[in-house]
């Protein structure tokens, strides 16, 4: 590869030398990436086996699971390799391709994650609307359309707007802004602040407000005594609690990645790495409060591993309701 500082795209590329620092990063990110994979894949398993996740619930969950493991794919095969290695002899373009990806994936989860929580919204202020809105087809639907929608926006703008290419940096640690191709021209504008803000206020704190207003709706109710079915109140307050608590890590995480501003400068390394590298353990984090928050998602991993209820759906021991 020349090493003209006019090719596009170099500053993606490795070093040429690897340094401790890479392997503690690189190891890191494969490890959350490879962890998240393993959980994920015992996540989906629990949500197609256990009969309180067969819902709307479970659907969006085992949707955000799956992009979270595409997601954990892409680093594991690529972002991790590339950081132990710091190779330089391959095209930027595919340091290009793996941060759109990469961005993709980050932001239909962040999209479903607020699906997730306007499902708890909902169950909890609109019962009656609950089954029309989240039937089987409309939430199909609607993921599948939150699914292009977004896909659509984040591959469309960052490659559109003149100077907002964005890609992986083997030796940064982090997704960055490259510098215009034509190095007469300026970024007219930075189209990653505006994604990062999107996603730290409707995203996030969307979700966190969805979510605390759902568990104030749920205390009140507890409150008042207008609970007419203990067990599926009980459930509805699990799965709201496992949705807010998955705010903490991914609000955390959007403060450092606006800090970083997508930016390679030395001054911005700190920001950068743990912005990354912090969202690897977000997503490790999310596939884990399945098991975390529910009981019987427990009682299923044992019984299976125990071998004592082998083949068992766990049908027989949890109620059939369909507004969880």
């Amino acid at each position: 590869m020349s090493n003209s500082t006019s090719t596009f795209g170099q500053e993606l590329l490795g070093r040429n030398h690897v340094t401790s620092t890479d392997i503690i990063v690189g190891s890191s990110i494969a490890l959350f990436a490879g962890l998240q994979l393993v959980c994920g894949s015992v996540n989906l398993w629990i949500l197609s086996k256990v009969k309180i996740f067969q819902n709307a619930f479970g659907t969006i969950s085992a949707s955000r699971t799956t992009v979270d493991m595409l997601s954990s794919l892409l680093h594991i095969s690529y972002s991790s390799y590339v950081t132990l290695s710091q190779r330089s002899d391959y095209p930027s373009y595919l340091a290009i391709a793996a941060g759109n990806l990469g961005y993709v994936f980050a932001t239909i989860s962040c999209g479903l994650h607020v699906l997730l929580a306007m499902n708890r919204f909902t169950s909890v202020y609109f019962p009656m609307k609950y089954a029309l809105v989240f039937s089987r087809r409309n939430c199909v639907r609607i993921i599948a359309a939150l699914v292009v929608g977004l896909s659509s926006f984040v591959l469309l703008s960052y490659n559109l707007v003149p100077c907002n290419v964005i890609g992986y940096g083997a030796a940064h640690y982090g997704y960055i802004m490259l510098s215009c191709s034509d190095p007469n021209h300026e970024r007219p504008f930075h189209f990653g602040r505006l994604v990062n803000w999107l996603c730290g206020t409707f995203f996030c704190f969307g979700a966190i407000v969805m979510d605390a207003a759902t568990i104030r709706k749920l205390y009140v109710l507890k409150n008042s005594h207008g609970i007419t079915n203990q067990n599926n109140f009980d459930v509805k307050v699990r799965f709201t609690k496992q949705s807010f608590s998955q705010n903490i890590p991914m609000f955390i995480e959007i403060i450092f990645l606006t800090l970083g501003d997508n930016s390679p400068d030395d001054s911005k390394a700190l920001e950068r790495t743990v912005s990354f590298i912090l969202t690897r353990f977000t997503d490790l984090i999310n596939t884990t409060t399945i098991i975390i928050f529910n009981p019987e998602a427990r009682s299923f991993l044992f019984k299976r591993m125990n071998r004592v209820t082998a083949g068992s759906s766990m049908a027989g021991n949890h109620p059939e309701v369909a507004n969880y």
